[in-house]
C-alpha cells in the first residue's frame, strides 16, 4: 500500500533526493560551487537517520533511542551518517558548525534557535520543504515542525552543518 499524506510526500521527496545524489550535478569544470556527491549522500543519511528517531521520547541529557535531547539527536544522526566530530551540547554545536545563511539551509543542515531570550538553546535538523525535525522538551518526543510557524521562525538564530 502506498504512503499518502504529508509522510508519503516526505518519503517520496527523500527517495528523489537520494536518487539525485547518485551522480554529480553538472557544473563548472573545476567543480566550483558544486556540492560533492559524498556530501549529498551524507545529507540524505542525516535526514533518514533523523526520521528514524521520530516519536522517540525526549529526555534531557539522554543519548540514545530510549530518550534523547535536541543536541543528542543532532550528534547521533550525524554520527549515523559517518560524521564523527559533532559536539555534544547545543551551545558547542552552535559554535563549531560551519555557518550558512538560514535561508540557504539544505536537508541535513542544522538550525539553531533561541527559545528563552537571545541565547541559543535549541537545535534541530532541516529536512526540506520548510520543515525540521527536533527533540523538543514540550510534548515529549521527536517530531517534525514547520519552520515558518509563528513560534519557530522568529526564534531561528543561525544555521550550519558539520560536513567537510
Amino acid at each position: 500500500m502506498a504512503a499518502t499524506g504529508p509522510m508519503g510526500t516526505l518519503l517520496l521527496s527523500l527517495g528523489l533526493l537520494a536518487a539525485c545524489v547518485g551522480s554529480p550535478a553538472p557544473g563548472p569544470a573545476d567543480g566550483a560551487g558544486t556540492p560533492s556527491t559524498d556530501t549529498g549522500l551524507a545529507r540524505s543519511e542525516v535526514v533518514l537517520a533523523a526520521l528514524g528517531h521520530l516519536d522517540a521520547p525526549y529526555r534531557y541529557g539522554g543519548l540514545d533511542a530510549s530518550g534523547l535531547d535536541c543536541s543528542a539527536l543532532v550528534q547521533r544522526v550525524y554520527r549515523q551518517a559517518g560524521v564523527e566530530h559533532v559536539p555534544r551540547t547545543t551551545s558547542e554545536q552552535a559554535r563549531s558548525a560551519r555557518r550558512i545563511p538560514p535561508a540557504r539551509a539544505q536537508p541535513g543542515d542544522v538550525l539553531f534557535f533561541a527559545t528563552r531570550g537571545n541565547r541559543i538553546d535549541h537545535v534541530g535538523v532541516f529536512i526540506g520543504e520548510g520543515r525540521f525535525i527536533h527533540a523538543p522538551s514540550s510534548r515529549g518526543q521527536v517530531r517534525i515542525e514547520p519552520l515558518a510557524s509563528s513560534y519557530w521562525q522568529p526564534r531561528l538564530r543561525k544555521a550550519g552543518h558539520f560536513f567537510e
